[in-house]
């Protein structure tokens, strides 16, 4: 902990919200309309029940994109193919400060498996997340949202180029 201000607390991911995988709905089970369904890499489809009402953080929690983060749309599915990080205590971690730092932290040492790697509650276990005042959390996450913004320009920039030189 010597490595953070002293105003910062070390708190397990499990002391700030509890990570679930719901029932998965079957490719047959999705319909043309109703609530967006979330899979393992994203939107996959609609289906007619929603799991959460406010936007969710949620992990890839199987497959070669295993550790990938996204956030939900209220009223939404997430498939069991995501680790669904439910009932994020707010008052002592946001939910774009906890999304920045499980991105900047990665999954390398929670994924388990070799033929289909995967992530389970238990190696979840693992995470430890570093607490920073509230005020702090959010001047971090701004930052990094506004940052990550540009290079995601710079990137999407740079693959309309690389086609360039070799016409």
């Amino acid at each position: 902990m010597s490595s953070y201000p002293q105003t910062w607390t070390i708190t397990n991911l499990f002391e700030v919200c509890q990570p679930r995988q719901w029932k998965t709905i079957s490719t047959k089970e999705l319909t043309q309309a109703g609530y967006t369904v979330y899979g393992a890499n994203g939107v996959i489809g609609f289906y007619n029940q929603y799991t959460h009402e406010a936007p969710t953080l949620m992990i890839t929690c199987r497959g070669a994109t295993c550790g990938n983060l996204h956030i939900s749309k209220p009223f939404s599915y997430i498939n069991g193919n995501a680790m669904a990080l439910d009932h994020l205590n707010e008052s002592i971690c946001s939910m774009s400060y906890l999304h920045r730092f499980l991105q900047a932290r990665g999954f390398d040492d929670v994924i388990s498996g070799s033929a289909q790697p995967q992530i389970t509650q238990e190696g979840l276990r693992k995470v430890d997340i570093p607490i920073a005042p509230r005020q702090e959390q959010k001047r971090i996450a701004d930052k990094l949202d506004t940052v990550l913004t540009r290079v995601d320009a710079v990137n999407t920039r740079l693959a309309r180029a690389a086609p360039l030189p070799k016409r």
